[in-house]
């Protein structure tokens, strides 16, 4: 990928949930599993992200309306909110997916606790094909020690 379009990522990727303003707190921050209209209401803020996002006339706006919308579908056609299967997913949703499973799974939340590092490896490379792009996992894979650190130099505050 070209420079711009990595930059361009960096920039945008901290945007991929912003449709989260509009949910509940009380769902937000639920301890536990959340029923099935709280789900429905949860998987909103993809589209509630790209509905704020996409008015704007910024490119990189532009871009992280498309991660907002995409970052849930998966590669087997099973996700949300489009249900779109392998490379109908834009590349850089593709990507945002594994970022956000990784950095979720490696934080502590107020529903789950964190997991170790090679409890996290292990779901990433089971969800190659499903989940997920499968070459961009093995890409991911061959350089999990760097994105490992990459969490312990910048943790969440």
């Amino acid at each position: 990928m070209s420079d711009a379009f990595i930059s361009a990522i960096r920039l945008a990727a901290p945007l991929h949930d912003i449709g989260k303003v509009v949910i509940p707190e009380n769902l937000l921050h639920k301890p536990g599993m959340l029923d099935e209209n709280e789900w429905e209401t949860m998987k909103g803020h993809a589209d509630a992200g790209f509905q704020l996002l996409s008015k704007s006339k910024t490119s990189v706006s532009k871009l992280g309306a498309r991660l907002a919308h995409y970052h849930h579908e998966n590669w087997d056609g099973s996700g949300y909110p489009d249900g779109l299967v392998g490379q109908e997913i834009p590349l850089e949703a593709r990507i945002m997916a594994i970022a956000d499973v990784f950095d979720s799974l490696g934080s502590t939340r107020c529903y789950k606790e964190k997991w170790c590092d090679g409890d996290i490896k292990t779901f990433l490379i089971e969800q190659r094909n499903i989940k997920f792009d499968a070459k961009m996992i093995d890409v991911f894979v061959e350089h999990y020690d760097q994105f490992c650190q990459i969490r312990i130099d910048h943790p969440d505050s």
